[in-house]
């Protein structure tokens, strides 16, 4: 992960907790929720205040949560706005990161400099027993605590106060009086401070991926008569309920990519690539590594010129070592340059690599479906960064270090195609 890290393709924007007040913060909000407290003095921390140090010291990636159904945020700091979120437990996390700071940002800085706040989203449940708990869900209640509950001081002090504005003779209440004078005293004049922060729900909940059940992609209304749930674990037994209230898929069940391209929801139609033919080089160029380097792990592929790399196509073909594919897309890109139209027979493995979403779809089902097709796939690198980046961290570790070399200088070229592709 060191190359990562240099490169800032992991731990951008991070925030550094590294003073005894905001570690105490940090530590303090936790224990607010009910969770256990960090021994570091040093971690960094993402915009939901998920720290990956504190996720290694406690052995769980979970750990921000009372179970998936009840997932928790902690913001100590302004800084996190500009953070990214690295353990989502929904697809809809980042929305939900950018309207908190949208809304609530003055008062987010009011409070983070006198002490931690802290959210849940609130599900109205208290734990997923089934799947099907997750199409019953129609919004989230985002319900914000601040540690030394400053939010509640504040507001009652104003009510102290315009109560002695307002009812007559009000000087004369001597337990008003002595009521306003202890806030005072406690808490400091909060009259004009910004630190209400009022519940609010998040609605956008029809379409997304939760960490749930080993993965589970719910989508309520995407181009289909009826809900359609998709299991990443394929040992996951499809209900028979199923059958009559909604659709129920394993992520490897050949059926599911039938369905999807029925209802329209992904496409394989090759001129939607006309202006992103660069997601086709990339299928192609990673067969050539993946077939380069099983044959020579060694190989340092990022660094061969183009010329070198006709050399090394023609001895892996002439070893019987380079997939089908890798010709097939070159062919594909080819009719894409000349503006023809595509080839008249397309393997079925390569008509999987073309797949994305269709584009009728808005930009959050975009997003969702790419995330879908990553899981489908796991061929695109730059899209599994893009759009799964906790797969994408599990499977660079396990790279051999010259895909990795290779891997990185693709995404420090291309990471920033993300809003062209939603």
């Amino acid at each position: 992960m060191i190359k990562l890290i240099e490169t800032g393709l992991f731990g951008d924007n991070l925030v550094t907790v590294n003073s005894p007040l905001m570690v105490k913060r940090y530590n303090t909000c936790l224990s607010d929720i009910g969770l256990k407290n960090t021994k570091l003095k040093k971690f960094h921390i993402d915009g939901w205040g998920w720290s990956p140090e504190v996720a290694e010291e406690l052995d769980n990636r979970f750990y921000m949560s009372h179970g998936l159904a009840n997932p928790y945020g902690i913001i100590i700091s302004p800084k996190q706005e500009d953070s990214s979120i690295y353990m989502p437990f929904h697809s809809f996390d980042v929305a939900i990161h950018k309207t908190i700071f949208k809304q609530y940002k003055n008062q987010i800085k009011d409070i983070t400099a006198q002490c931690g706040l802290w959210f849940e989203l609130d599900q109205e449940i208290s734990a997923y027993r089934s799947p099907q708990d997750l199409l019953m869900i129609d919004y989230m209640r985002v319900n914000f605590t601040s540690v030394d509950r400053v939010m509640f001081a504040a507001k009652e002090q104003r009510t102290l106060i315009r109560e002695f504005y307002d009812v007559k003779q009000a000087w004369s209440n001597v337990e008003l009086r002595e009521k306003i004078i202890e806030s005072s005293q406690k808490n400091g004049d909060l009259r004009f401070r910004k630190f209400d922060i009022p519940i609010f729900p998040f609605s956008d909940v029809d379409n997304y991926y939760t960490v749930a059940f080993n993965g589970l992609f719910v989508l309520k209304n995407l181009n289909s008569e009826k809900p359609l749930l998709v299991h990443m674990d394929n040992k996951s037994s499809l209900s028979a309920e199923a059958k009559h209230t909604h659709i129920e898929y394993n992520i490897e069940d050949p059926q599911l990519l039938s369905y999807l391209y029925s209802n329209n929801i992904v496409s394989d139609k090759t001129k939607d690539f006309a202006s992103q033919k660069v997601l086709l080089e990339i299928a192609k160029d990673y067969t050539l590594v993946k077939a380069a380097l099983d044959n020579n792990e060694k190989t340092n592929i990022a660094k061969l010129s183009k010329t070198q790399k006709k050399g090394v196509v023609n001895q892996l073909l002439t070893d019987g070592l380079l997939p089908d594919e890798y010709f097939e897309l070159e062919r594909i890109i080819n009719l894409l340059d000349n503006n023809e139209k595509k080839p008249s027979v397309i393997s079925d493995c390569v008509r999987t690599l073309l797949l994305h979403p269709d584009p009728s779809l808005d930009n959050n089902q975009k997003l969702v479906i790419w995330k879908m097709l990553c899981k489908l796939n796991q061929t695109n690198p730059l899209l599994t960064y893009l759009f799964d980046k906790s797969s994408f961290y599990n499977q660079y570790a396990q790279w051999p270090k010259q895909l990795q070399i290779w891997v990185v200088e693709l995404l420090l070229k291309h990471k920033n195609i993300y809003n062209q592709l939603i």
